[in-house]
Parts: structure tokens; sequence; C-alpha cells
């Protein structure tokens, strides 16, 4: 995972928002159940708290503070974060960041703490916007192969597999498939 996000001027970002909330916990809304969460640009405040949902999300893999803080910094990423309130001020609830190379980009992390309310959505959405705005033409992006809730998510979203690197991952002592995905933006 690899990803930094050169300040922009916050207006020019689009404003996906989610449902209202009051509660402080991370637990999945109940049915009827709903709560506020906006979009907004990642920076090196947010690195500590992107790199504990990374030990959450990505037991196994999880970018230290350290590689995180080195891609929120560098000139070719965005990285955006999901939070709790009308401004992304509030509970961590997702995260996500691209590289840009030319005409294209490619996805290099996206992870979600609640599930099921379109927080997923909304930040490939956003980082799509920004390759888009950035001259890219396509996103690629690499899945576990056998992460089929993910693969099913990217496939919905337009995105079709056009590859396979052998033994991308590596989790304990394994070594994993990756399959890799593209779209045309």
């Amino acid at each position: 995972m690899t990803a930094d996000l050169p300040r922009e001027d916050p207006s020019d970002q689009p404003e996906p928002t989610g449902r209202p909330d009051q509660r402080d916990q991370l637990d999945q809304p109940e049915q009827g159940d709903t709560f506020h969460w906006a979009l907004r640009p990642a920076g090196l405040h947010d690195v500590e708290e992107i790199a504990f949902a990374e030990l959450e999300l990505f037991p196994d893999e999880a970018w230290t503070v350290f590689q995180l803080a080195a891609e929120i910094e560098h000139r070719d990423r965005r990285y955006v974060i999901a939070a709790r309130g009308p401004d992304a001020t509030g509970d961590l609830l997702g995260y996500a960041g691209i590289m840009l190379a030319g005409d294209v980009a490619d996805l290099h992390t996206i992870g979600t703490r609640i599930e099921g309310v379109g927080i997923g959505r909304a930040l490939l959405a956003w980082c799509e916007d920004q390759a888009r705005r950035a001259g890219a033409t396509r996103m690629l992006l690499e899945v576990r192969e056998g992460n089929s809730r993910a693969r099913t998510f990217y496939t919905t979203a337009g995105y079709r597999t056009i590859d396979r690197r052998r033994g991308y991952y590596r989790i304990r002592g394994r070594q994993i498939d990756a399959l890799v995905m593209e779209r045309d933006l």
C-alpha cells in the first residue's frame, strides 16, 4: 500500500455524505439507525488513526505509520478519509488512496470500518474523481483472488479482471495470487 495526497482546495472536493448519527461507537448501525459522515482529503494528522485501522482491517499486511506518512506526503498520491460528522472530523470510518502515473491510476488501498452504508462506494468514487482530474483515463487495482466480497464490490463498480499476479500477497508464509482489475475512467 502506498499513497500520498498533495493538498488541494477542499472546496474542489466532492462532498459525499452519509446518514445522520449521535453515536460514539464504531458499531454497525442497527436497522433504521442513521448517522452523519463525510469525506475529506487525508493529512499527516490522520496517519496514526489510519495506521490503527490498517491493523484492524489488514492485520497481516498493515502499513506502518511511516509508510502511510510517506504516502500521504507524496506528490503523486491522493488519500481520502471518511469520518463521522458533516465535516469529517469525528471517528475514522474508512480511508482510501491512489497512485497517479500519467494516464493510469492505481488504487493502493481502501478500507472501511462499517459496512453497508455506502462508505466504500464513496471512497472509490472520490479516488476515481481525483484520478480523472489528474488526467488518468483508467484505474487499476489488485485484489486477493479469494476475496469474493471485494471482487463483487469492484465488479459492481465497473471493474473487470485483466490479469493475475502470482504470489503477490505473502501472508503467514503463504503466497496468494492477486487479480488485477481495471476500469476505464
